[in-house]
């Protein structure tokens, strides 16, 4: 091996916003559920496919709130990013991701790998 680094920018196509959880009381004992912009990056979005075919690929649908939602699985790949973690989500212009795992691509800091599902909201 010649000891080059990988080019993964060509990968990272898209455009997406960071977004972190923001709870505001209501001054009735509960809370405001709000997303904070955090940044914005580019990714390399793929589906993931499965074994419940949909119209993007991959995917299943779940009951919530009562309501039948199809539920995608994608997985991500971004430059590295301290800080990033699951219950996070991206925006990526009117689709949400909401971010399950995070993995530190061979501990080497330079990318991570992250695996989101699109969908139902968490």
């Amino acid at each position: 091996m010649s000891g080059r680094k990988k080019n993964t920018c060509s990968k990272l196509k898209h455009r997406v916003t960071l977004q972190q959880e923001i709870q505001t009381p209501d001054g009735q004992g509960g809370y405001i559920r709000q997303w904070d912009d955090v940044a914005v990056l580019w990714a390399e979005i793929v589906p993931l496919t499965g074994n419940y075919p949909s119209s993007r690929g991959g995917g299943l649908e779940v009951f919530d709130a009562g309501q039948l939602q199809a539920l995608m699985t994608h997985k991500m790949l971004i430059r590295y990013r301290s800080g990033l973690h699951a219950g996070m989500r991206f925006a990526f212009g009117d689709r949400l991701f909401n971010i399950k795992y995070v993995a530190n691509s061979q501990q080497q800091n330079e990318t991570l790998e992250l695996l989101v599902e699109e969908g139902a909201a968490v």
